[in-house]
């Protein structure tokens, strides 16, 4: 999937023509509400802490068109404690960390000092559920298809810089969210809801 995403985007830039192109990086930070399905289901024994997040993407567009393609890498680690319902009901004190790696289309006009976008696309997800973090417990290793929604409230600081604060919903493994909830399993058909805090620069 990670090799399909990547072929896709250089593809898609490849077929894109227009005299103004413009390729951009961003970086950014931020938290928000991780695995919000399962966090909040009072039936089970789970918590998650606040998460930590980050992203890392590169964004090709041209003046011609109403989208451009973004390459977005987006990091998530989360603290769990309670108890594992699907082995036992096992005490659970240790983290989940994902790397999601996504293509997306996105609208954002810069015509002005503040700006608003958004943008939507696929990706591929892979995680790691470490159930005990003192015991050093082996990792349990996930992959999934996941879905991404981001809003995008962008300043100018000059012609080739901006601030950027990104509201985003990563949805993991939404064909199996639509299976019955007994097959669901721990830190995998969820939704987060992020906020994020970051900087893009203009290369040309």
């Amino acid at each position: 999937m990670k090799k399909i995403i990547l072929i896709a985007f250089i593809f898609l830039i490849g077929t894109l023509e227009g005299k103004s192109q413009n390729l951009e990086v961003g970086f950014g930070l931020g938290t928000g509400s991780a695995y919000m399905y399962e966090n909040f289901d009072s039936s089970i024994d789970i918590n998650y802490s606040l998460p930590f997040s980050s992203y890392l993407d590169l964004k090709y567009s041209n003046a011609e068109s109403y989208f451009g393609l973004k390459l977005k890498f987006q990091y998530l680690n989360a603290g769990i404690e309670g108890r594992n319902w699907k082995n036992n009901n096992e005490p659970i004190d240790g983290d989940v960390t994902s790397l999601t790696s996504m293509i997306l289309l996105e609208h954002l006009k810069e015509d002005n000092t503040w700006n608003f976008g958004y943008n939507f696309g696929f990706g591929y997800t892979q995680q790691e559920l470490r159930q005990d973090l003192i015991n050093l417990s082996q990792g349990i290793t996930s992959n999934y298809m996941s879905v991404n929604f981001s809003g995008i409230i962008s300043s100018k600081v000059t012609e080739n810089l901006a601030l950027q604060i990104e509201p985003t919903l990563l949805w993991t493994d939404p064909v199996g969210s639509l299976r019955a909830s007994e097959k669901w399993q721990i830190a995998g058909e969820d939704v987060n809801l992020l906020m994020q805090i970051g900087i893009k620069y203009k290369i040309n």
